[in-house]
């Protein structure tokens, strides 16, 4: 009957305004809007630091004196007297050379060093037939100093001064680093490699090194001393102008204007003043104002 359909229907927008209101109460403004929690960030305070950008190379030992050694003759290598590693005066033997002409009766003559010093490679073998212009071996003059040669990258070459520090690690002498200063840079750069070279000296004292071995060189480029600086990890990888200043427990972005950019730091010319709390590790997740859970960096 009609009564029976009004009454379903008031019934029916009764339950709906109820549903309604439950929606506007508490369970429903979690459901449709849940609360933000607090990050967990790591934090850093802005220091006093010296910040410092380097270049990797790879270069090879050197005597303070090198020199190639050819024979005068052709001939064939009869002995070698003094092989790699072999000390030597100027006017030593190095090897013998013979001339094996058809009907002719020569006597093996000497190839000698033009230098006192150490033989690096031996080029030739017993047997072997050389000329004037084959490379018999090559003699380096090295005490208590060598220097490493190596390529730099033209990118680099404007802030390669002579006198900039370099660590040097060599391979066969692992877990050692020495320290040698720039002596020599190219003033130009390969056309075909588009590098220049770079000679550093380094101290030789315990006689160690040796001329030919392979060298790994970590060069200063740039460094800037007691300036505001933040780690590296404070910058956002796609916009190093921005930070996430960490006041008590909230986290705001600042807009700061970086200086060197170094290896593990960054100077900060002005927007941080040393003390400052910025974001390290979580700062990705972070939005203006956010609460957050600093955590001091090493205390994690």
């Amino acid at each position: 009957s009609l009564d029976i359909v009004v009454r379903s229907a008031l019934a029916a927008s009764v339950l709906a305004a109820g549903l309604i209101f439950a929606g506007c109460g508490p369970m429903g403004k979690a459901g449709a809007k849940a609360e933000k929690q607090s990050a967990t960030v790591a934090v850093e305070a802005v220091r006093t630091d010296t910040v410092t950008r380097t270049t990797d190379l790879i270069g090879t030992l050197q005597g303070s004196k090198q020199v190639s050694v050819y024979p005068k003759l052709a001939g064939r290598v009869t002995e070698i007297t003094k092989p790699e590693g072999s000390s030597v005066k100027a006017g030593d033997p190095i090897i013998y050379v013979v001339n094996d002409m058809p009907g002719m009766d020569y006597k093996p003559g000497p190839v000698l060093s033009p230098i006192d010093g150490v033989v690096g490679k031996v080029s030739v073998d017993v047997g072997q037939n050389v000329s004037p212009g084959s490379l018999i071996a090559s003699v380096a003059s090295y005490s208590d100093q060598v220097k490493v040669v190596a390529p730099v990258s033209d990118c680099d070459l404007s802030y390669v001064k002579v006198g900039s520090q370099a660590s040097v690690q060599i391979s066969a002498l692992p877990g050692r680093t020495f320290t040698g200063l720039v002596t020599k840079v190219t003033p130009f750069v390969d056309n075909q490699s588009r590098s220049a070279t770079v000679e550093i000296t380094v101290p030789n004292s315990e006689h160690r090194l040796v001329p030919g071995m392979t060298a790994g060189v970590r060069l200063v480029l740039e460094r800037r001393a007691n300036v505001a600086a933040v780690p590296l990890a404070a910058l956002f990888s796609t916009d190093q102008t921005k930070v996430v200043v960490v006041d008590g427990t909230t986290a705001h972005f600042r807009h700061i204007t970086a200086g060197l950019v170094g290896d593990d730091k960054a100077e900060v010319i002005n927007g941080l003043s040393v003390g400052d709390k910025v974001a390290t590790t979580g700062k990705e997740r972070v939005e203006d104002g956010q609460s957050v859970k600093p955590v001091e960096a090493g205390a994690q």
